[in-house]
């Protein structure tokens, strides 16, 4: 868990900020005391009851206790948040009313008037604090339509603000998850096991979000004016401060903490004096675009587009300029003043097949017949005849006995 953080003892001038809802006002008063224990100036006082809304005024009337109790805490600042318990009938005039119905809807957003209105009847800011999702998807979207209500109320019937804190309970995607970044950017488990209530990280994380508003209405800061008030006198923003910088020249940015409250946009201290004359750098683009001088480039870059003496213009090809090589050639080669022969022409697949068939038959055509047997015999040369001799006798030897020990028989046939 985080460290627990140093309290600094308040003094007897301190500011209060009045916490009330339910059980969820309870963790945004653990979160805010963490947040504001350096500042002696700023006390928070947690008024909550868990299961209370606008709803069950049989368990708790809000509306009947809110008045004395600013007049006992007399609170410089309100912060009110409830509504998770209200997804039930209301009933009016004696009528149980189905929630979220239109007739819910109106006396509902009544109820919330009223109790804006005794507070800004006491001229105290309010600082409304919506819903964040839940667990369950249905109680997800009663509670996004019971924001629309708070959000109109607060900003309009009661001139205070209202404090969105949806987005930092839910994933890329829009919906619920039990963990998220914390106030110092790491993840960490924001809701318990439940899906509803939330845990020491998530009431960090909702004190985060509304102590912004809050020590904007009590004009301090979270560890209270010391800063202001430890800056050296003198002529701070003055002609001596540093040239001002474009901040599309910028190579660094400055550091900034997580938890400054300065965050909301102010980019001044509180009574500083007028910031230094003068214009700053001009950018790239403006140079570009109202002075017309180009962008440097570098040598040998894909935009460096100088000419060089080594080389000459390179006039573009026409459209029907023949193709004059295909292939790799050497540089130097290019370069000889001896016209290169264009290459023929590629032929279509249809006239290469013709011309093959064309060579095939000439060679068939070049290539000489076999005459027939009666030419060829017409055509041998003449061989004088010659006289018949008389045959030479041939000699007769009777063949010798089969030396085979299986033949018995050696009776010649």
């Amino acid at each position: 868990g985080a460290a627990a953080a140093v309290v600094v003892e308040k003094s007897e001038t301190a500011k209060t900020v009045l916490v009330v809802g339910d059980f969820l006002a309870g963790s945004l008063a653990g979160g805010l005391e963490d947040a504001v224990a350096k500042n002696p100036a700023i006390r928070v006082v947690g008024f909550s009851n868990g299961s209370s809304g606008f709803v069950r005024d049989d368990h708790f009337d809000w509306l009947k206790g809110i008045g004395p109790l600013l007049d006992e805490k007399k609170p410089a600042v309100v912060v009110a948040m409830m509504g998770s318990n209200d997804r039930q009938p209301i009933r009016s005039g004696g009528e149980s009313l189905a929630a979220l119905s239109a007739g819910w809807t109106s006396e509902y957003e009544r109820r919330v008037e009223a109790f804006a209105k005794a507070v800004s009847e006491r001229n105290i800011p309010l600082v409304w604090v919506g819903m964040p999702a839940f667990k369950f998807d249905r109680m997800s979207e009663d509670m996004a339509a019971l924001n629309d209500i708070y959000r109109k109320v607060a900003t309009t019937a009661a001139g205070g603000e209202f404090v969105d804190v949806w987005e930092g309970f839910v994933d890329a995607n829009g919906a619920f998850t039990y963990s998220g970044p914390d106030i110092a950017g790491q993840t960490a488990r924001l809701r318990n096991s439940d899906g509803i209530t939330m845990t020491p990280a998530g009431s960090e994380k909702l004190a985060f979000f509304a102590e912004k508003p809050i020590l904007r209405l009590l004009g301090t800061t979270a560890e209270g004016s010391a800063a202001v008030a430890s800056l050296p006198s003198g002529e701070v923003f003055g002609p001596s401060a540093p040239a001002l910088v474009n901040a599309a020249n910028a190579t660094f940015a400055p550091l900034i903490a997580l938890t400054d409250p300065a965050l909301d946009g102010g980019d001044a201290l509180l009574g500083g004096g007028p910031s230094a004359g003068g214009s700053p750098d001009p950018s790239p683009r403006e140079r570009l675009v109202v002075n017309g001088a180009p962008t440097p480039t570098a040598p040998g870059r894909a935009d460096d587009f100088v000419w060089s003496a080594k080389t000459s213009a390179v006039l573009p090809r026409k459209p029907q300029d023949p193709v004059v090589f295909r292939g790799t050639v050497e540089l130097s080669r290019m370069r000889e003043p001896e016209a290169r022969a264009p290459a023929a022409s590629m032929p279509s697949l249809a006239d290469a097949i013709v011309e093959e068939w064309t060579a095939q038959g000439r060679l068939e055509a070049a290539r000489p017949e076999a005459a027939p047997a009666s030419v060829q015999q017409t055509l041998a040369p003449s061989v004088p005849p010659t006289t018949p001799q008389a045959a030479a006798p041939v000699a007769t030897s009777k063949p010798p006995l089969s030396a085979s020990p299986f033949s018995e028989d050696q009776t010649r046939r």
